[in-house]
This record gives structure tokens, C-alpha cells and sequence, in this order.
């Protein structure tokens, strides 16, 4: 598998990156959406069913990190199939470099409103792991009765969506990943690799203005033959399941918005 951050992380750019996901999607201090999908194949030569994935296809992952503009800022491609996210995840370089507090993210600080000190977090779905620098959503079970819980999950499910978002436009883009490959895995990883590349440039390079996209529209956007990877069982940390209920507290006061209401009332957690 390769891994390349696009562009290396700085402090300011994270600082960027977490004031664009405050304004647009309403999640402060979050420094990015991650997420992982199956990019077909043709079943390599002597293989066996190391590619072979929970769908019964051939496939690697395309693990990444978007921002709140649906750019890619990390991409980890080539891992095989059969991994699940939460695995690919434990052993990428962005994980290492989490836990060993390497990336560079600003320092915790208070939000307005708050009195507590919150770190800045990427936002995950439910295979990947719940860590002081990174978010989970409440399993099922923990929202049935907590109107809490429901009203944290459907925050961070709308800043999540950025990077489903980030995937459907890569597949729309470039045709390419319309099909399994037919080529050399070596030459599919440079495939995906360029056309992350490239969907950055067009992002960056792009007319529509980004913070008119509703929803809706980031839910319908196809992902063709990009499949959702499979959940694992991910163990977490105390020290995150505070962090994930002072976050909690603060979308339920200071830092609510007046349509959350709504859209929790609709079943949108």
C-alpha cells in the first residue's frame, strides 16, 4: 500500500481546514472526514483470496481524509480487500501518527459558549475506532433513548458526508473506476493515486461555490463500483469517550443549531 498527504500537514492548515468544516458543516475543531472504499480489480495472478472482499469481488482500498471542500488531505491505496477500514486504519501512517501526536494539529482550546477545552478531531463512521483525535458516532443501542446522542450523531454524520461526497465526485469524474481493472495492482494504486490528484485540482480550481451544497445533493451523488468497506469491532480509549460527550454537551447548548431539531426528529442520526 502507498500513503502520501495531499498537501503535507501544517498547523495553519488544519487551523484552515477546521474553520471551513465550522462555517460549512457546522463541526468546529474537526480537521477532517475519513473513509475507505473497494476499488475493483481483476483477480491478480496467484492471489489466492487475499483481494477477495465481503461483496465477492476483487478489490484494494482507497482509505482517505478529506476537508470540508471534498479534497483529499491523506490517501492510503493498495491494501487488500479483504481488510476491513478499521484494520487498513490501525496500520496507516496517518493512525501512527495520530496516536504519537506527530501531526501537527493546534493545540485543544475552548469553543465559544463552552467552558471546556476540546482537541481538534477527524470524523469516522462506525469502523473505525473512537480516539481522543478521532470521532465515532453512538452505537445504535446508545441513541434509541438519548436525544443527546441522536443530536451528536447527526452532527457528525453532516460532516462526514464530505468525504462520501469527496468519493462520489471522483467516480463521477473519472470513468476509469467505472469497471474493475484490468491491470497490473502496482498500476491501479498510480491510477487512484492520480486521479485523487487531479480531483484536488479541479476542487481547488472549481466554479461552484461549495457552500451552497445541501444534503441532499451530497447523498445523491453516485459511487458506482466505489463500495463502502466493512465494519470490524475497534476497541477505544477512556480519555476519547469524554472527549466524545464534552462534544456531545456542547452540540446539545452553546453550539446548536436551529435546524438539528429537525432533522433529528426525521430519524437523521
Amino acid at each position: 500500500m502507498q500513503q502520501i498527504y495531499l498537501p503535507q500537514p501544517t498547523e495553519d492548515m488544519w487551523k484552515s481546514i477546521s474553520n471551513d468544516f465550522d462555517s460549512r458543516w457546522n463541526f468546529p475543531h474537526c480537521v477532517g472526514a475519513i473513509d475507505g472504499k473497494h476499488v475493483g480489480i481483476k483477480k491478480p495472478n496467484q492471489s489466492g483470496s487475499s483481494y477477495f472482499n465481503y461483496k465477492h469481488d476483487f478489490s484494494i482500498v482507497l482509505l482517505s481524509a478529506v476537508d470540508a471542500n471534498k479534497k483529499f488531505t491523506f490517501i492510503d491505496v493498495g491494501s487488500m480487500g479483504r481488510f476491513s477500514d478499521g484494520s487498513i486504519f490501525s496500520s496507516c501512517e496517518l493512525e501512527k501518527k495520530m496516536v504519537m501526536g506527530n501531526l501537527k494539529l493546534p493545540s485543544p482550546s475552548q469553543l465559544p459558549s463552552f467552558q471546556h477545552t476540546l482537541p481538534y478531531v477527524f470524523v469516522g463512521d462506525e469502523a473505525f475506532p473512537l480516539m481522543v483525535n478521532l470521532m465515532r458516532p453512538y452505537p445504535r443501542k446508545n441513541v434509541t433513548t438519548n436525544h443527546e446522542n441522536k443530536v451528536f450523531n447527526y452532527r457528525l454524520s453532516r460532516a462526514r458526508q464530505t468525504v462520501e461526497c469527496a468519493f462520489g465526485i471522483l467516480a463521477s469524474r473519472f470513468r476509469v473506476v467505472s469497471r474493475p481493472f484490468e491491470i497490473k495492482v502496482t498500476t491501479v494504486v498510480d491510477v487512484v493515486k492520480a486521479a485523487c490528484v487531479m480531483h484536488n485540482y479541479l476542487r481547488r480550481n472549481a466554479s461552484v461555490n461549495c457552500e451552497n451544497e445541501e444534503d441532499e445533493d451530497i447523498e445523491s451523488l453516485p459511487t458506482e463500483q466505489l463500495i463502502p468497506v466493512r465494519r470490524n469491532q475497534t476497541r477505544c480509549v477512556q480519555a476519547a469517550f469524554a472527549i466524545r460527550k464534552k462534544f456531545t454537551q456542547y452540540f446539545n447548548s452553546g453550539g446548536s443549531v436551529s435546524w438539528q431539531e429537525e432533522r433529528v426528529s426525521q430519524g437523521q442520526f
